[in-house]
């Protein structure tokens, strides 16, 4: 268990626990409650309705006719979410048995909603125009500056797409996200797991063909 996970499972445990359990007591009550809180997890994913991995307002990564359907918890100022981003085009564009669908968060920083905002904007609006937009986004310094948003519209024309009403699709990931407790980015729920962090190619492909296609 990662150390920040145990500190945050001993927390919630009443203050008079510490002084009356040892560590190995501590850290089995740590993983007795880390086991309630991940089964918690997989149910609320079980339970997800099937709208969730097929709106059309959420842009994907990889082939509509693809037998899986992974979500992406994303941010475009989380530094890690850009080595995601790239590792994920890079399977979707090889590799046929999923498509991976990005679920825009906010956490990272005040501009995380402008930049998802203009994006989901760009997706609905000019999607031809989505790819290098994006790029651009996770090309930009961090934190993204309202300035550098302005500039990417300027240069692809999308200008009018800025400072718009939140699209529907952006308050609906937020939520999910908190939903099914979506702490940090970037997070991906496979079938009822939810894998956090970085990782490889080889690790996602092993991870995704291990969720049945018929759970």
């Amino acid at each position: 268990m990662q150390r920040r996970t145990f500190l945050s499972l001993l927390a919630s445990l009443p203050s008079t626990a510490f002084a009356q359990s040892s560590l190995p007591e501590l850290q089995a009550e740590a993983n007795r409650r880390r086991g309630i809180f991940l089964a918690q997890v997989r149910q609320m994913a079980i339970e997800q309705a099937p709208a969730i991995y097929f709106s059309a307002a959420d842009p994907v990564f990889g082939s509509a006719t693809a037998p899986r359907t992974v979500l992406i918890f994303t941010d475009f100022n989380c530094p890690y979410c850009r080595k995601m981003d790239a590792l994920l085009q890079q399977v979707a564009q090889a590799w046929p048995n999923a498509r991976f669908v990005l679920k825009w968060q906010t956490m990272m920083a005040e501009s995380s909603a402008s930049a998802a905002n203009y994006a989901l904007q760009v997706w609905q609006s000019a999607r031809a125009q989505y790819g290098p937009i994006h790029q651009a986004l996770m090309q930009s310094p961090i934190p993204i500056t309202q300035q550098a948003i302005n500039d990417i519209a300027q240069r692809t024309q999308t200008q009018h797409l800025l400072n718009l009403a939140e699209p529907a699709a952006l308050k609906a990931s937020v939520q999910l996200g908190q939903q099914l407790r979506v702490f940090a980015t970037p997070s991906l729920l496979i079938g009822s797991k939810m894998m956090g962090g970085m990782t490889d190619a080889k690790t996602l492909k092993a991870t995704i063909l291990q969720w049945p296609l018929n759970p």
